[in-house]
C-alpha cells in the first residue's frame, strides 16, 4: 500500500488538484490518503472535507489530521506515523504528482529506497513560465551528473527525495522534526543515505508546482528560504547539511562574478536551442541567488540564530 502525505496550509487554490492528481493511482494501487492541514484559514479545510466526501471510497482509508503548524517538517513527521503505507509519497499542498507515478513508480522502487522526483513548474504567467525554464535546466544538469557516474561524497548536495520506503523512515526514527524553517527534505535524505539506503534522481517520475505568480514571489520565496539557515531551532539540520550550505553559499559569488548565471545559460541552449529562453534562464538565476545572497545577509545582521 502507498501512503501519501500532503502537507497544507492554506492553500485553497492549490489543493484540489493536488487531490485531484491522486485518482491517478487507485485504480493501480491501494493508496492511502493522509491529509496534515497546519490549521488554514481560508477554505482549504471545506475542499478537503468536499473531497473526502466525494471521494474517498476510491482510497483504502483516508484521514484529515491537524497540527498547530509548527513546521514542515512535523506535519510530515505526524503523517508518517499516522500512516501504514510500505511506500510513502510526501506532497505539499502546491504540488500535484503526475501520470508518470503510476507507469514507472513501481519500476524505480525496484531499484531504490528513497527517489527524488523531477518537478516542473505550471506556466501560470511569465515568471512561472521563466521559472520552468530553469528548473528544467537544473534538472538536465542534475540528470548528467547522474548518467555520467559523478557521485556527491556528500548526501546533503543531492536533490532531496519525496518517496520513501516505510523502512527508511523506521532506520532514521520517523521523519526528523529539527528543522523548523530550512531544508527539512534534505535532512531526510541525507540521513537515509549516510545508513546506507539506496537513492535515484529519477527523470521518469514527475510532480508539478503551482507557483504564485509574478517574479516577486521568487524573490520572497528564495529569500525566505535562506533564512531559515539562521533561524533553524537546533544546530542538527546545519550540521547535516553542512555541505549544502558551503555549495549555496558559494553561489553568492555569481552575484559579483555571473559566471554560473552563464553555465545555466548555456546548458538551457544545449537544451531548446532558443537563445531568448537561454537569456531568460541566466536572469532566473541572477535572481535567485541574489534573493538569497540578501536573505543570508540579512540573517547575519540581525544575529538570528
Amino acid at each position: 500500500m502507498i501512503s501519501t502525505i500532503i502537507s497544507t496550509k492554506n492553500n485553497d487554490l492549490t489543493i484540489r488538484y493536488v487531490l485531484t492528481s491522486l485518482l491517478f493511482l487507485v485504480d493501480k494501487f491501494d493508496i492511502e490518503l493522509i491529509v496534515v492541514d497546519g490549521g488554514s484559514k481560508d477554505k482549504t479545510p471545506r475542499i478537503l472535507s468536499d473531497f473526502i466526501v466525494s471521494h474517498g471510497n476510491a482510497f483504502v482509508s483516508t484521514k484529515i489530521l491537524r497540527d498547530p503548524g509548527v513546521s514542515l517538517s512535523y506535519a510530515r513527521h505526524l503523517g508518517f506515523k499516522n500512516s501504514t503505507g510500505d511506500i510513502l509519497v510526501f506532497l505539499d499542498g502546491d504540488t500535484p504528482l503526475s501520470g508518470s507515478f503510476k507507469y514507472y513508480l513501481e519500476r524505480e522502487l525496484g531499484e531504490s529506497d528513497l527517489i527524488s522526483p523531477v518537478f516542473e513548474c505550471i506556466p501560470l504567467d511569465e515568471a512561472t513560465r521563466v521559472f520552468n525554464l530553469f528548473i528544467k535546466t537544473v534538472s538536465y544538469i542534475q540528470s548528467k551528473a547522474v548518467t555520467r557516474g559523478r557521485v556527491f561524497s556528500d548526501p546533503s548536495i543531492l536533490p532531496p527525495a519525496r518517496i520513501y520506503k516505510r523502512r527508511v523512515l523506521e532506520g532514521i526514527k520517523g521523519y526528523p522534526v529539527s528543522s523548523r524553517f530550512f531544508g527539512e527534505d534534505r535532512i531526510a535524505t541525507a540521513l537515509a543515505i549516510r545508513l546506507g539506503f539506496r537513492y535515484k534522481f529519477s527523470t521518469r517520475l514527475k510532480l508539478f508546482k503551482i507557483d504564485k505568480p509574478g517574479y516577486g514571489s521568487y524573490w520572497k520565496k528564495h529569500c525566505r528560504y535562506v533564512l531559515g539557515i539562521h533561524r533553524d531551532l537546533t544546530s542538527l539540520g546545519k550540521s547535516i547539511l553542512k555541505g549544502y550550505i558551503i555549495a549555496r553559499r558559494l553561489n553568492h559569488i555569481n552575484i559579483l562574478f555571473p559566471i554560473l548565471s552563464i553555465l545555466y545559460a548555456g546548458r538551457s541552449l544545449a537544451i531548446s536551442r532558443n537563445i531568448r529562453e537561454a537569456i531568460e534562464v541566466l536572469l532566473m538565476k541572477y535572481l535567485i541567488d541574489l534573493a538569497m545572497f540578501i536573505g543570508d545577509l540579512k540573517g547575519f545582521i540581525h544575529g538570528e540564530k
